[in-house]
């Protein structure tokens, strides 16, 4: 009776593993959705989006058949045009207009707001058009120019076209006050490459201490004074006043336009660096077998660890890197698969173990059928026949 009562405590126990592995998924699935901004309810439902293309491009370029690319001279006017799509279900309206590019704050070419002062290729270009309705699945064409300054500086500049959706999306009206509302832009890319010997030059500008809300970090100023886009990556290497290196952290950019400059924030991973000064080598390549050495001293304040840390700034652990950290300092997808692999291996313990008692179950019952079927239908043994019966046999012979 125990070994049964244990058996199908262990398939319930099995069963409800499983179902758990299933549901967990399912709840850090909803989780995952609900953080990155997903829903399924919010696929296209009526909703216009504009698109933007080239009409004409460079077969020996393929990167012009997502931008445009124009070689040109200063004081030419480059003519031009642009297909605009509404890709949606509905229709809709969009606006049009030119702007200036610059470098984001962790490196990459952005984008500045129409209502930005512009100073290059966005004030430059012209637009044919400046606002065009569109039904789902129709195209235009629409013309454009840019005409290059007389006087201007070498080498590569940058801009762009918007397409800005005039219906703007919102946040779900819920009892909230607060109510977010989403301009949906498309951007194409207009690249200008003038003439003149390229320069490549990247200069340091300086390291600051920062961080707030549990996040260490160093921002790290750098700036491009040349004249074409740069890609740096090398190291970022951190020493006390011992000369002890106490961080080397890897570093990778991604597009650095010319003329910007940006404070680069590289986060402090594991033990965070306490108040003290320090000397920060930073060694980065760029361009064609560029290299940039630079040295500077900084200082963190116990001030700035307050601000970084809170009150209890003698925790100096900081978090394992920014953003998307969940349970126990691990990003989600990493705890998805350590909660899946845990339940998956939990299952499968309990149903082997499961599957082995029954068996073992099995064999028991079956033995106790054969030993009562033995003792039901045993066959007499002669050679234990009584002695009275013996004797009645030789009397009668």
């Amino acid at each position: 009776m125990q070994l049964s009562f244990f058996s199908r405590r262990l398939g319930v126990f099995a069963r409800l593993a499983a179902g758990t592995f299933l549901l967990t998924f399912a709840i850090l699935g909803v989780m995952l959705e609900a953080s990155l901004g997903f829903s399924s309810a919010q696929a296209d439902s009526g909703q216009a989006n504009f698109s933007l293309q080239p009409v004409v491009y460079d077969p020996t370029n393929p990167l012009t058949e997502s931008y445009f690319i124009f070689d040109s001279k200063p004081g030419i006017v480059v003519k031009s045009r642009v297909r605009v799509t509404n890709t949606g279900t509905a229709t809709g309206s969009v606006s049009l207009y030119p702007v200036d590019a610059t470098t984001g704050q962790t490196s990459g070419a952005v984008y500045l707001n129409q209502d930005d002062p512009r100073k290059d290729v966005g004030a430059w270009t012209t637009l044919g058009a400046q606002q065009l309705t569109l039904a789902a699945g129709q195209s235009q064409i629409v013309s454009f120019q840019v005409t290059i300054p007389s006087t201007v500086r070498p080498g590569q500049h940058l801009g762009g076209i918007v397409a800005e959706n005039l219906a703007e999306s919102s946040s779900p009206k819920n009892n909230s006050a607060i109510q977010i509302k989403v301009k949906n832009l498309t951007i194409i890319a207009i690249q200008v490459n003038l003439p003149g010997t390229p320069v490549e030059q990247l200069a340091g500008t300086g390291v600051q201490a920062g961080g707030d809300n549990g996040y260490q970090r160093l921002l790290v100023g750098l700036s491009n004074t040349g004249t074409v886009m740069l890609k740096p990556s090398g190291t970022l290497q951190v020493a006390d006043t011992h000369g002890q290196v106490v961080k080397t952290i890897s570093l990778k950019l991604d597009t650095f336009l010319p003329q910007t400059a940006i404070n680069y924030p590289v986060a402090i991973t594991g033990q965070a660096l306490g108040a003290g000064d320090y000397q920060a080598t930073l060694i980065l390549t760029y361009g064609h077998g560029q290299t940039l050495h630079y040295t500077t001293k900084f200082t963190i304040t116990k001030q700035q660890l307050v601000q970084t840390f809170g009150t209890n700034n003698g925790k100096t652990q900081a978090p394992a890197g920014l953003g998307g950290e969940g349970f126990l300092g691990l990003p989600l997808w990493q705890l998805l698969i350590v909660v899946g692999g845990g339940l998956a291996i939990l299952w499968g313990v309990g149903k082997t173990v499961y599957g082995r008692l029954a068996v073992s179950r099995a064999k028991v019952k079956s033995a106790d059928i054969q030993s009562q079927s033995s003792q039901q239908f045993k066959r007499p043994d002669i050679r234990q026949e009584p002695s009275g019966i013996q004797s009645k046999a030789k009397r009668t012979r």
